[in-house]
């Protein structure tokens, strides 16, 4: 996670996307007809705005560029910047069962401080776009939540009556969060309107939208609607990377192979691209530095590319020197795995 030195980017379109979540999917494509119907549902409707994919991927994402997942993607709040200070306060309930209520101007007007943060929602498969990369104001989380004595978890709950639970240690790390803007304006409404939560080295699952209440807990146990319907809880994200698209490239004429990687907390040491499936490997170079909680852009710089047709693969490094696990696994339960694959074709007709 980064402090930001840059203004944040121009928005640009997304398009609605006709599947459900990624999850869903591949367990249909599979036959997996003993699923409840209702987790069935669930998933199926999951799915609001997935990004195509980018020729260059940026290192920002455009606010409408940003993937929505939701119980109900097409919630939005029944208020706006000009109506949320009197219709909104956000709820904070203490061990004893107090509520006190922090109205929206005074949240605005304390945070103050900006970071870099990445999301992915845990559904994400390999080489997937259910990722996203934005600046945000923020106030960290302890401050609003006061002291942790006795507390054994926090729930948060949304207006669109999504809920989420984690451990204290977790809540209350420097790195945990309230955003209150998302690329220097306030939170879009599909993204949080009026506040969402940030909570470090884990999948977007479990950081809730639309907050309303925050309530301490003194039970350890924690809980999420996504939990219920069969999804791991509180576990770290795993390291991933990405390639972007590259389609056909002319023979003998030099070219950037780009992407992504992530790792969560543990940020990104090394990225290597393979040209012929995985049997050898070159060393690429990160473009933005391996910051905990965001994701870093590389590059391959392909001076000579001769004609014929290649297997690009990548594979990435995390800050503690662990390789990214190898493994093909669906992103049910606990996250995808393995190396995102995809083939060139390299011409010799420029």
């Amino acid at each position: 996670m980064i402090e930001p030195r840059h203004p944040p980017p121009v928005e640009a379109s997304v398009q609605p996307s006709s599947l459900s979540r990624r999850g869903f999917i591949q367990l249909a494509a599979a036959g997996g007809i003993s699923l409840p119907f209702r987790r069935w549902w669930d998933e199926f409707r999951a799915i609001g705005l997935t990004p195509h994919a980018r020729r260059v991927t940026p290192f920002l994402t455009p606010d409408k560029d940003f993937y929505l997942v939701a119980v109900e993607p097409s919630f939005r709040p029944g208020f706006g910047p000009a109506t949320v200070g009197s219709a909104w306060a956000l709820e904070i309930e203490g061990l004893d069962g107090r509520v006190r209520k922090i109205g929206y101007d005074a949240l605005r007007a304390r945070a103050t401080r900006k970071i870099v943060y990445t999301f992915e929602c845990i559904g994400n498969p390999v080489g997937g776009q259910l990722i996203g990369n934005a600046e945000w104001s923020v106030i960290p989380l302890k401050e609003l939540l006061g002291k942790a004595a006795g507390v054994g978890s926090v729930k948060f709950n949304g207006l669109d009556q999504f809920f989420s639970s984690v451990s204290a240690a977790r809540a209350f790390d420097d790195h945990a969060f309230v955003a209150l803007e998302m690329n220097g304006k306030p939170l879009p409404g599909a993204h949080g309107f009026p506040a969402r939560v940030i909570l470090p080295d884990l999948y977007g699952m479990k950081q809730p939208r639309w907050l309303q209440r925050i309530s301490l807990k003194e039970t350890a146990q924690t809980d999420s609607y996504w939990e219920r319907q069969g999804w791991a809880g509180e576990v770290p994200v795993k390291t991933m990377s990405r390639l972007d698209p590259r389609g056909t490239l002319p023979a003998g004429q030099a070219a950037d192979l780009t992407g992504i990687a992530f790792a969560g907390a543990r940020g990104i040491s090394r990225v290597e691209v393979s040209l012929d499936g995985g049997k050898s490997w070159l060393e690429c170079e990160l473009t933005t530095p391996g910051h905990a909680g965001v994701w870093s852009l590389w590059r391959y710089r392909w001076a000579r590319p001769g004609a014929g047709s290649y297997s690009l693969q990548v594979r990435a490094t995390d800050g503690r020197g662990k390789l990214q696990i190898a493994t093909r696994q669906d992103s049910y339960p606990d996250g995808a795995s393995g190396y995102d694959t995809q083939a060139l074709s390299v011409s010799s007709f420029s």
